[in-house]
């Protein structure tokens, strides 16, 4: 199966999915945002995937009836004086 590319646009109330090679994009809503244990969740109002996709980009989807997508929180960085 050959892997397509997909941009992610997370937005504060919107999540746009572009796949690359169509010239349609897929929106929906945000219902919420979770950050627990170094992990973002987004919780989304439709399916943003197909069943046989896993990934995109850094997002980890998962879902039945909404997307949800996950990635780990960036780390800081230490600055030292």
């Amino acid at each position: 199966m050959k892997d397509s590319k997909v941009s992610v646009l997370v937005g504060e109330d919107v999540v746009t999915v572009k796949r690359e090679g169509s010239n349609r994009a897929v929106m929906a809503k945000v219902l919420g945002k979770v950050s627990v244990d170094g992990v973002e969740v987004v919780c989304l109002d439709r399916l943003v995937h197909e069943s046989h996709e896993q990934q995109f980009g850094e997002w980890t989807l998962a879902g039945a009836v909404t997307t949800l997508l996950s990635r780990p929180l960036a780390m800081p960085i230490a600055v030292t004086a």
